[in-house]
């Protein structure tokens, strides 16, 4: 679970490099009026790679 989380981050890591992550903030504001942050956003891929590895072990 710990690489899952891991990989989560470096996949978002290597998004915001090319500038998806701005891009993907404001897809999530604008489908679900939520406003996030920087932090938000690499939360989110830590928690989809958590979840992605505790998947893969079961």
């Amino acid at each position: 679970m710990l690489l899952g989380t891991i990989a989560g981050i470096l996949v978002a890591w290597v998004l915001s490099l090319i500038g998806i992550d701005q891009l993907l903030i404001q897809g999530i504001t604008e489908i679900f009026g939520k406003q996030i942050d920087i932090s938000g956003y690499y939360t989110i891929f830590a928690l989809i790679g958590l979840i992605g590895g505790a998947w893969k072990r079961h």
